[in-house]
């Protein structure tokens, strides 16, 4: 499932209003491979999975 940058802090913002991760967190995450992602363009796409499976094996 890939989703721009803004739409993936959303999904994250709705699973955890107190969440520190930003939109620009995301994006660095993206740059340096850490989370899967898509350019099209100008717009990056984050695979949504690699997102929340990347934010879960921070929690661990």
């Amino acid at each position: 499932m890939l989703r721009s940058i803004k739409k993936a802090f959303e999904i994250i913002k709705e699973q955890d209003s107190e969440t520190s991760i930003t939109v620009h967190t995301i994006r660095v995450w993206c740059h340096e491979g850490k989370v899967k992602c898509l350019n099209a363009g100008t717009k990056i796409l984050v695979d949504i999975d690699s997102l929340l499976d990347y934010i879960s094996m921070k929690n661990d």
